[in-house]
C-alpha cells in the first residue's frame, strides 16, 4: 500500500511560551435563517484554492442555481424553528439574499452594517474571515448531514469587502480506494487546521511547514505520513522531534493522544456522514508509543 508521505525530517526545536489557541471552529452559535429574500445574481468571490487537486471524479453532477440555493436554505430555516433568516441571531440576521454561483456552492450575502465580533467573544488575533467563515460552518451543522452535495458555503457582505468560507475540502477520492481516500481525509485536516490557525499564524497554511513554523512545538506539526490500512481506518505516524517532552506532550496530556483526537475531530467536521474517519491511530517512527480516537468516543 502507498503511503503518503509528508516530510522526512523535523526542524530544530524553537522555543514556544505557553499560548493557549481557541479554535476558530469552537463555540456553540444559536441558529437562525429565513423566508427568502431577493436574490443576486453577481459572482460571488472566490473561495480559497485548494490545498491538493485531484483526478478524481465526482460520480454525479453537484446541484446549483437559486432554486437548490433556496431549498438549501429554507431547510437550514425550517431546522432552526425560525420562520425567516431575520429569526437568526446576530450576524445571521444580517442575511439580505442567496445564490449558488458554482455546483455545491452556495452564497450568503449579509448587510454591509456587519459590524466584527459585536459581541466582544473573538480571540485577540481572530477576524472577520473566521466570523464569518463560523457562519458557513452553523450552516454545515444544521442540513450537512442531509446534504451531502453541499461543498462550500461562503458569506460575504454586499460591497465583498469582508468573506469566509467553509468547505468540506473534498477531493473526489472513492472511499474504496485507500490511497486516494488517505489523501483525502489529510487534505481535508490541514485545510480544517487553516480554518482554526490562519489568523492565529498569520498565514494560509497550504503545507504542513506552515503550521510548523507557527507552532513548533506542536506535534501535529511532525505529521510524516497518513494512510488507510482498512476503509473508515487512518495510521498516522508522527517524527519524533521537539514537540517530545514539550508543551503539547505531558504526563497529563499525550501528544499521541492530543493529535489522535483532534485529528479526527478536525477531519470529520469536514467529511460527510458516510466518509467520515472511523478509527484513527497515532505512531510515532521507530517508537513504541501510540494512540488511538475512535469516531463514537468523539461526538460523531
Amino acid at each position: 500500500m502507498r503511503t503518503r508521505y509528508i516530510f522526512t525530517a523535523a526542524l530544530a526545536a524553537l522555543a514556544l511560551s505557553g499560548c493557549s489557541v481557541a479554535s476558530a471552529e469552537g463555540g456553540d452559535v444559536e441558529h437562525a435563517s429565513t423566508a427568502v429574500a431577493a436574490a443576486e445574481n453577481t459572482t460571488a468571490p472566490s473561495s480559497r484554492t485548494p490545498l491538493a487537486q485531484t483526478n478524481a471524479a465526482t460520480t454525479s453532477p453537484i446541484p446549483a442555481g437559486q432554486e437548490w440555493a433556496d431549498e438549501k436554505v429554507n431547510a437550514w430555516v425550517e431546522n432552526s424553528s425560525v420562520k425567516s433568516v431575520k429569526g437568526f441571531l446576530y450576524p445571521f440576521n444580517l442575511i439580505n439574499s442567496w445564490n449558488s454561483p458554482e455546483s455545491g456552492h452556495i452564497r450568503l450575502v449579509i448587510d454591509n452594517s456587519y459590524q466584527f465580533n459585536k459581541d466582544g467573544t473573538a480571540q485577540r488575533y481572530e477576524t472577520a474571515r473566521d466570523e464569518l467563515r463560523i457562519m458557513g460552518l452553523i450552516m454545515f451543522e444544521s442540513i450537512g448531514d442531509d446534504s451531502p452535495e453541499l461543498e462550500t458555503v461562503t458569506v460575504t457582505t454586499e460591497d465583498g469587502t469582508r468573506t469566509g468560507s467553509f468547505s468540506r475540502s473534498r477531493t473526489g477520492a472513492d472511499p474504496s480506494d485507500l490511497d486516494a481516500w488517505a489523501d483525502e481525509k489529510y487534505v481535508q485536516w490541514l485545510d480544517a487546521m487553516n480554518d482554526a490557525y490562519e489568523s492565529f499564524c498569520g498565514t494560509t497554511i497550504e503545507k504542513l511547514e506552515d503550521y510548523r513554523n507557527c507552532l513548533p512545538a506542536d506535534p501535529h506539526a511532525y505529521v510524516e505520513s497518513v494512510e488507510a490500512p482498512a476503509e473508515g481506518e487512518l495510521l498516522v505516524t508522527l517524527s519524533p522531534g521537539p514537540w517530545q517532552g514539550n508543551t503539547y506532550d505531558t504526563d497529563s496530556m499525550r501528544g499521541v493522544d492530543f493529535v489522535a483526537g483532534n485529528m479526527i475531530i478536525k477531519i470529520n467536521k469536514k467529511a460527510f456522514t458516510t466518509e467520515q474517519v472511523e478509527t484513527l491511530t497515532v505512531v510515532v517512527d521507530g517508537e513504541e508509543e501510540s494512540g488511538v480516537a475512535k469516531r463514537e468516543d468523539w461526538g460523531y
